[in-house]
């Protein structure tokens, strides 16, 4: 537990995470990967420094941007 917390602290932890999402939706050939890995880089710095709140309205904000649909689009 203690190793986890310490690789939470680690800005590099969520940009790793971020290219793992990113990699695995371009083999999965997922469209809104790049989105949702975007939006872990972005949210990196506010995690990495213990801002839980800011990171994850980040993180929500950004993957459902990421998925929802546009206005009148089909």
């Amino acid at each position: 537990m203690k190793w986890l917390k310490a690789r939470a602290k680690e800005p590099t932890t969520y940009l790793g995470l971020s290219a793992l999402i990113y990699g695995s939706g371009q083999l999965a050939k997922v469209n809104e990967a790049p989105a949702v890995a975007d939006a872990v880089a972005s949210a990196a710095p506010a995690l990495a420094a213990g801002d839980w709140a800011t990171g994850l309205m980040l993180l929500v904000g950004g993957i459902l941007g990421a998925l929802m649909r546009e206005k009148g689009g089909r």
